[in-house]
């Protein structure tokens, strides 16, 4: 449309009104208005320029978009499918470290350079770096999905070779001994869960929230077997509840030690008298192993606190919960399993996984390495 109008200063000018397609954000008709052309004829050129570049997508609304309302359209879609609590983690990136770098200013003006010094400043700081960089990606990608970019200047960005500043934390694990003497303090615990808690934890390398989860039929005490197949997460309510394993081969079916089924055993007996004690009389079909005192789910920073007041007290050092499945896989290694039936019992759906985060030899079997080499070639 071109239209003839009065300026305030009483000379004609002319204005142009120009459809340019659908919003890709609000799915709305999308119009320019343009004024203060001398000439009708000017006003004509001016019309046809601006049709051809919004038939050929180059007039594009990226300029009035900014990161996060792209990253909050991307986090809507991708929420679905993901598990609650990855959804929960990839938010708490967003908000704890890509928001620092990445947030309330245009997306257009985010180009390679600024991109490439976020990504090294995130590698020499964080050891998510590379999720870091994978989930910004991600967002440059949907805004051209979403025709708001032509290009993403994160499929430019490069990680250096050089050493990360970071530094890398320091894996913490039992040696044997301290095993040992760490379940005999506990047993003196006047928390019934906390022996058979911990006691299953070292034993069987599970994780945290696949102990949470785990109800009796999960175990075959006659077998000495244990199944794997959910686990427990925080849902969008912040509750706690069950859902499917971290991965298929989470899914899995591990054997455990007499001691450890005995423990289990006695433990089921007293949980019926620990929960009495709380008026439930009745245990559920599905009951959970360990329950809280109103026979729900505990809470999930529950062990971590068993751990760090008992940790406290008989002046262990916090290995962290997660400390006791490296424990495990330690001394699997050091009962000379091999890495497949390690990766087989820890549920790692790559066994590079295995291999790179599980690597290292304890204490004992470095002592014992160069002995068992000159007995083995005898020369």
């Amino acid at each position: 449309m071109i239209k003839e109008y009065t300026k305030k200063d009483g000379s004609q000018a002319y204005l142009i009104k120009v459809y340019l397609g659908i919003d890709p954000l609000t799915g709305k008709k999308r119009f320019t208005t343009r004024r203060g052309f001398r000439t009708q004829k000017e006003a004509k050129m001016a019309q046809s320029r601006l049709e051809v570049e919004a038939q050929d997508n180059k007039y594009c609304p990226e300029k009035n978009y900014t990161f996060d309302q792209i990253k909050d359209l991307w986090l809507t879609q991708y929420k679905d499918t993901v598990k609650e609590s990855t959804y929960r983690r990839v938010i708490f990136l967003f908000k704890n470290n890509i928001g620092k770098k990445f947030g309330n200013k245009r997306i257009a003006k985010y180009n390679i350079p600024y991109c490439q010094k976020a990504v090294n400043e995130w590698k020499d700081s964080y050891a998510t770096y590379r999720a870091l960089k994978s989930y910004t990606t991600a967002v440059f990608d949907f805004a051209i999905k979403m025709n708001v970019l032509i290009d993403n200047p994160m499929k430019h960005v490069s990680f250096s070779t050089g050493k990360r500043t970071i530094k890398k934390a320091k894996l913490k694990f039992f040696e044997v001994d301290e095993l040992k003497r760490f379940l005999e303090c506990y047993k003196e615990d006047s928390f019934p869960l906390t022996y058979p808690l911990f006691r299953l934890l070292a034993f069987s390398g599970i994780r945290k929230g696949e102990l949470l989860a785990l109800t009796w039929d999960d175990i075959d005490l006659e077998q000495g077997m244990l199944t794997i197949n959910k686990t427990a997460a925080l849902n969008n309510k912040n509750q706690v509840e069950a859902t499917t394993p971290k991965t298929k081969h989470s899914n899995r079916t591990i054997s455990l030690d007499e001691l450890t089924v005995q423990v289990l055993k006695k433990w089921k007996i007293k949980q019926k008298e620990y929960l009495l004690m709380y008026g439930i009389k009745t245990l559920k079909e599905d009951q959970l192993v360990f329950a809280s005192k109103s026979n729900n789910y505990l809470a999930m920073t529950r062990p971590n606190q068993l751990l760090a007041r008992l940790c406290d007290k008989y002046g262990f050092p916090n290995i962290s919960i997660h400390g006791f499945r490296h424990t495990h896989c330690s001394l699997l290694f050091e009962a000379e399993l091999s890495a497949k039936e390690v990766q087989d019992r820890l549920g790692h759906s790559d066994i590079q996984t295995t291999l790179n985060i599980y690597t290292h030899i304890t204490k004992k079997q470095k002592d014992v390495v160069a002995e068992k080499f000159a007995n083995y070639v005898q020369f």
